[in-house]
């Protein structure tokens, strides 16, 4: 799960809830290095930005999912 307050989030945090063997603290911008790498963990991983452009970030509201697929024109 993502933790705010540090920046830091868990690596990788399963779609499916599963319990990872071995999980790492990573940041936002190591994350990002990490798929644009084709990590190997990256495509079950909630943070997969695939993933979140569906289904919104891992602990987001309802509320917050529909705000953000909202896109302003103009």
């Amino acid at each position: 799960m993502s933790e705010p307050t540090s920046g830091l989030q868990h690596c990788p945090t399963r779609i499916d809830g599963t319990p990872v063997l071995f999980a790492h603290k990573v940041t936002q911008s190591q994350c990002q290095d990490r798929q644009r790498g084709q990590y190997h963990k990256c495509f079950t991983c909630a943070h997969n930005n695939a993933y979140v452009a569906k289904h919104g970030k891992p602990g987001q509201t309802a509320a917050e999912k529909a705000a953000a697929s909202k896109v302003q024109v103009g």
